[in-house]
This record gives structure tokens, C-alpha cells and sequence, in this order.
């Protein structure tokens, strides 16, 4: 597999839960970091926290659901590190209740988020991946996007139709060298407070959440595969444990 040092690795959503664990993951790949949010002060922790060099670490606070917010993280990653080697758009948002008691506002953060920043991220980031020859694009997902869940419809079908995006564009530049992947994972504990990595996982009485890193560890290989190497959906679902 391939070696990461030296990268650049864009992350959105790395303010916290599995944007942050990337990010850390990929810092102790010696990768060069552009770490993307809405909250300044929580990417300034995480970026402090992975204790790199000035040099090699950027930290942009901006929307991603708006146009400009994802043209200036694309300008900005270009003006420091002179192109980008992997975005990995993992912000996203949910909604969730029975579908007649969500509002048109939830649909469309949900969208806005989860599909239509995306977008964007092909129209800005697929352009200048041409003209330098290489890039990589993995998009975080979610097992609902393959089977819908009740009172998750949107979320799901946002998801849904991420992954459909995904790889109809992944065909359209295969043959620029371009890889665009998609990571669905299963159920992550990625609540504020909750378990951190490497504590005791608890067992219930019918399945285990994946962990932060566990999701982050996917990400890593679908980055670190060989060149000629691509895999377009990528799947990681938590082991059903029965109590002993």
C-alpha cells in the first residue's frame, strides 16, 4: 500500500467525532492537513491536539452547504499547499421523526449538507485535480443510504442519493486519474461525552456501535491503496457480539 507522508488531506466536518479521529489518523501519517467547520474554536483544538508543524496544517471555518464556502477551502488548500491530494467530505447532518412532522427546513439542511456541498466539491476540486494529474475523493456516507430507516427518510435518502452521485462522477473521470470512493458506515458512537477510543467497549443485548477510529481506520485504507487500485463503495458495519 501506498506511503501518505507528505499529502495533502482535506477533511470537512473535522471539528469533532469521525472528521476529528481522520484527522488525527491521518497526522500520524505525516500527511499535511486542511482541517474544514463551522466552529473556529473547536478545529483550533483539534488542530493543536495533533501537534504539527505551522507548515503543515491549515484551519478553515466556513459552510460547505454554500458555494463560497467550499471555493474558498479549495483556493485557500492551493494558496498553502499548491493542490490537494484527498478531500474527504465527512460533514453531514441529520434529521429525524416521522416524515410528516419534519419541516422544509430540515430537508433542506439535510440536502444542503449531506449531497449539494458534494456537488460543489466536484465543480471546484475535479477541475484542478485534472489539471494536476491525480486525486482522490471519498465521501463519508451511511448503511441508511443502502436501506432506508424509519423515521431517518431523509437522512437516508440524502445518503442515498450521495452514493449515486458518487458513482456516476467516479466514472466520469476514472480515466483522469481521479478516484472518487464512498465509505458507508454502520451505527458510530460520535456523541460529545460518550466513549472515547481505546476505553472498554460496552456490550448490548444486541449489537455494538463502530468507534470513531474504527470508521477512521476505513478511511485510511481506501487512501492508502495502491494507485491502480479502486474501490467505489466500501462498507464497515459493527460486529454483533453476542454477552458472554
Amino acid at each position: 500500500m501506498r506511503s501518505l507522508e507528505s499529502k495533502v488531506v482535506v477533511v470537512t466536518g473535522a471539528s469533532r467525532g469521525i472528521g476529528a479521529g481522520i484527522a488525527r489518523l491521518f497526522a500520524g501519517e505525516k500527511c499535511r492537513l486542511v482541517l474544514c467547520g463551522r466552529d473556529q474554536d473547536k478545529l483550533d483544538k483539534v488542530a493543536a491536539s495533533l501537534k504539527l508543524p505551522e507548515r503543515d496544517i491549515a484551519v478553515i471555518s466556513c459552510d460547505i452547504s454554500r458555494m463560497s464556502g467550499m471555493k474558498r477551502i479549495v483556493k485557500r488548500s492551493w494558496q498553502k499547499f499548491g493542490g490537494v491530494d484527498i478531500f474527504i467530505n465527512n460533514a453531514g447532518v441529520g434529521a429525524s421523526g416521522p416524515i410528516e412532522e419534519l419541516a422544509p427546513e430540515d430537508y433542506d439542511s439535510v440536502f444542503d449538507t449531506n449531497v449539494k456541498a458534494v456537488y460543489y466539491c466536484f465543480r471546484e476540486l475535479i477541475p484542478r485535480m485534472k489539471e494536476q494529474g491525480h486525486g482522490q475523493i471519498i465521501n463519508i456516507s451511511s448503511m441508511a443510504g443502502k436501506q432506508g430507516v424509519p423515521d431517518l427518510a431523509v437522512y437516508s435518502a440524502s445518503k442515498a442519493a450521495l452514493n449515486a452521485l458518487s458513482e456516476a462522477v467516479g466514472g466520469e473521470v476514472r480515466g483522469d486519474n481521479i478516484k472518487i470512493s464512498v465509505l458507508a458506515p454502520g451505527s458510530t458512537d460520535t456523541g460529545f461525552g460518550s466513549r472515547s477510543a481505546g476505553e472498554p467497549r460496552a456490550v448490548s443485548s444486541s449489537k455494538m456501535k463502530l468507534l470513531v477510529d474504527d470508521v477512521a481506520e476505513a478511511v485510511l485504507f481506501l487512501a492508502r491503496q495502491n494507485e491502480n487500485a479502486w474501490m467505489s463503495l466500501a462498507e464497515v458495519r459493527p460486529l454483533i457480539t453476542k454477552r458472554a
